[in-house]
């Protein structure tokens, strides 16, 4: 009785051990092969960037710029990186014969795409959550710090938006936002001996002719008289302030704009009857990026699996030709987004049909190598 509950134990410990142990190795894996990549890129951005130093935009001004922005670059790597790592991961279970034991011992190919899928959810929760809230506020910040202190002629201040004098009124512009429209806005003037006369909130401003503003959603306060006045008006059309090719560059470049940034801007353009293609390609890239990653995961892990398990000398070249796979599978990925937008195909078909080619081929390399069931 006892020794038939201790093999029941080890039953349920063993599959456990081994699923910690796979997802060891795949994160180890993925860990390396992001780190190899990241270091590669940030030494040539940072190259790149040598030749604009200045007096006031110094190296370490430069080296924080490129730590910033390099794992966004990174991040759209991340199928590359995901097929990479992954292949290494069975790589190294198969060099130390782990994989030949575990298939000798009857885990069949299924059980261990299950205990790889895990750490594969897991790979894809972060990759949303750093591509929502991590990533894109990060290259935002170094692309707004890095035109303050590139730009010598320009009314800017780090973290505190644009500010422009005229007179006795300033003007305060705290962001850009659907490519070029003001937001955050506040406008101050004051009287010839210093008293502020008329303070003014506006929530963003429509661009008009001649330099023109009209002010949505203003809160206006008024001590011009003896008694302080307060309004809210639904627009306000002051001016003049800059026209929108004089607007510095503040607002958030493709790149630094998270998935929902550029949903709402996309449906922003379209609102307004202005081309909506780009941007929205550009989000569903960005959104199917988790996607196209645990596809290159599952088609690796099955080129693994399924050739890792055998003895042949020749597995090195099989991964090789893995990686082949998987890294030219992300680059016509790449091409047939290109084709897309130029044909004007609907994007999330573009998008998701590389996906559905990749989990198609896995499934097909898998019914070939399946092993025991």
């Amino acid at each position: 009785m006892a020794a038939a509950l201790t093999a029941t134990a080890t039953q349920r410990v063993a599959p456990v051990i081994l699923t910690r142990h796979i997802g060891h190795e795949l994160a180890r894996g993925w860990l390396v092969v992001f780190t190899i990549l990241a270091a590669m890129f940030a030494l040539l951005q940072l190259v790149e960037e040598t030749d604009n130093l200045s007096l006031r935009y110094r190296f370490i001004n430069a080296a924080s710029y490129v730590a910033l922005t390099t794992p966004q670059r990174v991040l759209e790597l991340s199928p590359v990186i995901a097929a990479l790592g992954t292949l290494l991961a069975f790589a190294t279970l198969s060099r130390n014969s782990e994989l030949v034991v575990m298939r000798a011992a009857g885990l069949s190919m299924r059980r261990l795409l299950l205990m790889a899928g895990g750490p594969t959810l897991a790979l894809v929760l972060g990759l949303s959550l750093a591509s929502e809230f991590l990533v894109a506020t990060m290259h935002h910040h170094a692309e707004t710090e890095r035109t303050v202190l590139r730009s010598g002629n320009l009314d800017l201040l780090a973290g505190k938006g644009l500010w422009s004098r005229t007179g006795h009124r300033f003007l305060n512009v705290r962001e850009l936002r659907a490519g070029q429209a003001p937001a955050g806005i506040s406008l101050y003037e004051f009287a010839a001996d210093g008293r502020l006369q008329r303070a003014i909130e506006a929530e963003h401003a429509e661009l008009m002719p001649d330099r023109r503003w009209r002010l949505v959603n203003a809160r206006v306060k008024d001590w011009s008289g003896d008694v302080l006045k307060r309004q809210t008006v639904a627009s306000l059309d002051l001016g003049p302030f800059w026209s929108e090719t004089e607007l510095p560059a503040l607002g958030q470049s493709l790149a630094a704009m998270s998935p929902s940034s550029l949903y709402r801007y996309a449906e922003h353009l379209r609102f307004t009857g202005q081309d909506d293609a780009e941007v929205r390609m550009a989000f569903w890239e960005r959104a199917t990026l988790p996607l196209s990653a645990a596809a290159m995961v599952l088609l690796c892990a099955v080129i693994g699996i399924g050739f890792g398990s055998t003895r042949s000398g020749a597995f090195g070249w099989r991964v090789m030709t893995g990686a082949v796979i998987g890294v030219g599978f992300y680059l016509l990925s790449q091409i047939f987004h290109t084709a897309g937008r130029l044909l004007g195909l609907q994007q999330a078909a573009v998008v998701l049909l590389p996906i559905a080619l990749v989990v198609a081929l896995a499934l097909l390399i898998a019914a070939r190598t399946r092993g025991p069931s």
